[in-house]
């Protein structure tokens, strides 16, 4: 007997699939067809089976619904792309990220509704900003506002405490933080995107890309962060322009020179640089300021770049160098953790994935019966019985009973 067919919109899957960055032969493998196939389907010469729809639903992550509307529905806008590539890298987002931009604004979405029908405030400084304001002046603010001192810094006991350090910092002002790229199955390269911001006076978010250094990561939260105070939302690999030819690039550069003010004060650092390396080698002035401020060694030439201590050059050179190292070291990392018996706990890896302060949120309007436990599910991306593992991880009291089913 011959199986039912899905009376799919050929215009909607094709668009399901574009939608998540996956050529017609990318997807014929992950569905388990051929790519003549996938393409008759979306040619409307060829109907998939109930079964084949279903599948390629779980592979584009659409509702198996969605295959059957007149046409496709209003997406989510991509955001801004700021990034510069090497010539040989592909420009449209992976699969991955694609995904994992869509997740993030159905959750910010969500999360904007919650906290208006709560009555939280709306966060005031998204926006509050322009380009023509001055670098050192913004930082300055910038600085105030995450009430983070420099000597607070300086005692974290590396990049790892510095992080943790800033990132609860940055989520004190309402915004939602979270790393990804933790597990296999989801890594984005970081020649891809660092990191990405999206805009929201209520629920603005920073995603932060787990496989760069722990200092690489302070960058970019900082980075996005002033986005945030543009409200100029959008993707980041944090790629300096060697020119600048176009808005992207005058606002990444603009980023840039803030948030190394943020993290490296020009004044002080000057002061510091001729109190303590002025007769030292280059690289080991860089190595102790890097040390001192807890940031990378890249951004501390960048700073000496700017004081006109470097030359271009010098500046282009060490960053090669340590690209090539940060390469070798990663490499040495997999290995040992193949190695490790154990690493984080699944709910510490979750409560980092999808976010401290948006996970606690989430657990709170659960148990307050405000969220079912589907729901709850879906906003997380885990099953419910690991939700005790969340809440444990962030020493959130959990009580089993929730919202309903």
């Amino acid at each position: 007997m011959p199986r039912a067919k899905a009376n799919i919109t050929p215009e909607v899957i094709k668009w399901a699939r574009e939608s998540c960055g996956y050529s017609v032969e990318e997807a014929a493998s992950k569905i388990e067809r051929s790519a003549d196939e996938i393409a008759a389907w979306e040619e409307g010469d060829l109907k998939p089976t109930i079964p084949q729809a279903r599948k390629a639903s779980e592979v584009y992550k659409r509702p198996l619904a969605v295959f059957f509307l007149p046409e496709p529905p209003e997406d989510f806008q991509t955001l801004r792309d700021f990034r510069r590539l090497p010539s040989d890298y592909p420009r449209q987002y992976s699969p991955h990220l694609h995904f994992l931009i869509r997740q993030t604004q159905d959750r910010q979405q969500w999360l904007r509704d919650y906290l208006r029908l709560e009555e939280m405030s709306p966060v005031d400084f998204v926006g509050s900003a322009k380009l023509s304001d001055s670098p050192l002046k913004l930082a300055k603010v910038i600085r105030s506002e995450l009430d983070v001192s420099i000597d607070e810094v300086k005692r974290c006991s590396g990049p790892g405490e510095a992080l943790r350090l800033w990132m609860s910092k940055v989520e004190h002002l309402g915004v939602f933080v979270f790393r990804g790229g933790t597990y296999t199955y989801e890594q984005i390269n970081v020649v891809e995107a660092r990191g990405f911001a999206l805009a929201d006076d209520y629920a603005p978010f920073i995603f932060l890309n787990a496989q760069d250094t722990k200092s690489g990561q302070i960058f970019t939260l900082v980075h996005e962060l002033v986005h945030l105070w543009l409200n100029a939302p959008g993707v980041s690999n944090l790629i300096a322009a060697r020119r600048i030819t176009t808005d992207s690039d005058r606002i990444e550069m603009f980023c840039n020179a803030v948030t190394g003010e943020i993290l490296v004060p020009q004044t002080y650092f000057r002061q510091l640089w001729q109190k303590q390396h002025a007769g030292t080698p280059i690289d080991k002035g860089i190595e102790s300021s890097a040390r001192h401020f807890n940031v990378s060694r890249e951004v501390i030439a960048r700073r000496l770049l700017d004081w006109g201590k470097i030359t271009s050059r010098k500046y282009s050179e060490l960053a090669k160098k340590y690209v090539q190292e940060w390469k070798a070291n990663k490499k040495q990392e997999k290995e040992q953790q193949k190695q490790k018996d154990s690493g984080p706990g699944y709910g510490v890896i979750k409560a980092m994935n999808n976010g401290y302060s948006y996970s606690k949120l989430v657990i709170s309007a659960y148990q307050s019966g405000q969220l079912s436990g589907r729901d709850t599910s879906n906003l997380l991306g885990m099953k419910l019985n690991n939700l005790v593992k969340v809440a444990n991880a962030l020493h959130v009291p959990f009580a089993t009973a929730g919202g309903g089913i």
